[in-house]
């Protein structure tokens, strides 16, 4: 069995390069408000939350930011776990879902931003980056 050889790779030119790059640092990616949250100051809101108050709740699903504003029905400090009325069961610790935890939906701390940010865009948003 003879191999083939591998077909030539189009190079991108110099000035097409240099163009997308400039472009790229004229037009950056927007951040999501909770970008900047750390798994501390999850845990330190969720710990001390009460019924009745209120979750982020943040769906990164197909590319888009989702941010729903639920009602917490109840707490475990016994297990680490809120659970959002209409969302489930989440860890304390770090906000992950308790049944999905490598998944897309999380919880985040309802700062001024955050809130701001779901009155502004109700059906969420693409192109958002939600990693530093």
């Amino acid at each position: 069995m003879t191999k083939l050889p591998l077909p030539p790779l189009h190079r991108v030119p110099e000035g097409l390069k240099k163009e997308l790059e400039e472009y790229r640092k004229a037009h950056p990616t927007p951040r999501s408000p909770c970008i900047d949250q750390t798994e501390a100051e999850i845990e330190a809101y969720y710990r001390t939350i009460l019924l009745g108050m209120n979750a982020v709740v943040r769906n990164t699903q197909g590319h888009g930011l989702v941010y729903h504003v639920a009602e917490v029905e109840g707490t475990n400090p016994a297990r680490g776990r809120v659970y959002v009325k209409g969302h489930g069961a989440f860890y304390m610790k770090h906000g992950k879902n308790c049944y999905h935890p490598t998944g897309q939906i999380s919880l985040v701390v309802p700062t001024e931003e955050v809130l701001q940010w779901t009155q502004e865009h109700p059906r969420g948003e693409m192109g958002y980056t939600i990693f530093r």
